[in-house]
């Protein structure tokens, strides 16, 4: 019964991990599964890889010599700290959804430890989000909330942002437009006469 288990679960991480990399090899231009399902899937595989290596070593070890109980349960450790790493990077350190529409979606993406988390819009198509372009940042502050407008008759994308400042409780706001076709982002001093264009 106890092999079942173990074969069972690791075929389901077998289908994981091809959910988590197979879509990579296709995808082009940092193009996504939807619903971050590669991501989802990675998660999974990281606490199926650390079940079943402490399944295989109760498994293999169980009545062995102590010098081989030993080495196994130290790797058996060795692949747990692994994965619990693995599942960290994947937990903490990922792209955040800020907002989404039935179109449309944009994460603020994770750039590494040194460096801002930008703003990224995606289109949604099919089971795919196609990446468009970056939007901007908020430095090293916190989303609160955001909402995107798109204006398709005057090609204009408007931004509002809600975000707290680094390491303060202190909200601020943001309004920016940005060019719908090409992601061009317009001067702040224009905010007042795009505003006056998509009113009409």
């Amino acid at each position: 019964m106890k092999k079942i288990i173990i074969i069972g679960m690791a075929i389901i991480a077998l289908v994981l991990l091809g959910i988590s990399y197979v879509p990579t090899l296709f995808l082009e231009n940092d193009d996504r599964l939807i619903w971050q399902l590669s991501n989802w899937a990675w998660i999974f595989v990281s606490l199926l890889i650390a079940i079943i290596g402490v399944l295989l070593t109760v498994h293999f070890t169980k009545g062995k010599q102590i010098f081989l109980m030993i080495m196994g349960w130290f790797g058996c450790i060795v692949l747990v700290m692994a994965c619990l790493i693995s599942l960290y990077i994947a937990m903490v350190l990922h792209d955040e959804k800020i907002w989404s529409s039935k179109d449309y979606v944009v994460y603020s993406e994770y750039r590494g430890f040194f460096d801002f988390n930008k703003f990224v819009l995606y289109k949604r198509d099919g089971l795919i989000d196609r990446r468009m372009f970056f939007l901007g940042d908020i430095g090293f502050g916190e989303v609160k909330g955001a909402d995107y407008s798109m204006y398709y008759d005057f090609d204009l994308i408007k931004e509002e942002v809600d975000a707290t400042e680094f390491e303060s409780d202190s909200v601020f706001h943001r309004t920016a437009f940005y060019r719908l076709s090409d992601g061009y982002h317009f001067e702040r001093e224009k905010n007042d006469s795009l505003l006056e264009v998509i009113k009409h």
